[in-house]
């Protein structure tokens, strides 16, 4: 095996009404199954980037797994989930991506299509001195978080999607005697209000950067002017 690292996306497969409903309103489904569709696409090749590592899904049940290789590259590969849910999601890409060999892990959300690629990188060298390494979101989240070994008691029991999984998870290193790095924070698309703010810093943007979601985003937005 070449890559020493895998990285690891959290996804489903975009169906309208299952994915980025709280984009609705603003959008209608279809138009949130769109753009997370990019959201997707575009998180996919920000990883594929990254040197020395190969990229998988994470993904809830077969299915899901067979829409999604018709949508994203060859080279990914899938991860079904035998156990459901955000912490079934994140525990199996450790446990299954350490047996197969890498020697480090990151598990990162399907939804960051401008994420600095070199926080990926970051997170991986961080690994050689470090036991675990997070990604904080505005909202009190993380976008990433990484290990070389498994550690069921940092995503046991988890209330996801509150203000307090970000300082819980430091809690629970720290109760662990974990060693951990912090990477600068980013933010989730979960919003209109996110949306509105994350178009507006894209036109200051390279324009190779999220090509995808560029995409998608023209689209939406002339149909929902429209």
């Amino acid at each position: 095996m070449g890559e020493i690292g895998l990285i690891v996306i959290v996804a489903k497969a975009p169906r309208a009404g299952k994915v980025k409903t709280r984009l609705c309103p603003p959008l209608n489904h279809f138009q949130a199954t769109e753009l997370y569709t990019a959201f997707l696409l575009d998180t996919v090749d920000l990883a594929l980037k990254v040197s020395g590592v190969k990229v998988k899904v994470v993904c809830p049940t077969a299915e899901d797994a067979r829409e999604l290789k018709n949508i994203l590259p060859e080279t990914v590969d899938y991860i079904v989930q035998d156990t459901p849910g955000l912490t079934g999601a994140l525990t199996e890409g450790f446990v299954k991506g350490l047996a197969a060999g890498f020697s480090k892990v990151l598990c990162i959300s399907s939804d960051n299509p401008t994420l600095p690629g070199q926080y990926l990188a970051e997170a991986l060298q961080s690994l050689e001195t470090n036991e675990l390494v997070l990604g904080p979101t505005d909202d009190g989240g993380y976008y990433l978080i990484g290990a070389k070994k498994v550690y069921p008691s940092l995503l046991n029991d988890m209330i996801w999607s509150t203000e307090t999984v970000m300082s819980e998870t430091i809690k629970r290193a720290d109760e662990a005697a974990l060693q951990v790095e912090v990477l600068p924070g980013w933010y989730d698309l979960d919003t209109g209000a996110e949306l509105e703010r994350f178009r507006d810093e894209l036109k200051s943007q390279e324009s190779h950067c999220a090509f995808h979601t560029r995409q998608a985003l023209s689209k939406v937005f002339v149909e929902t002017s429209g």
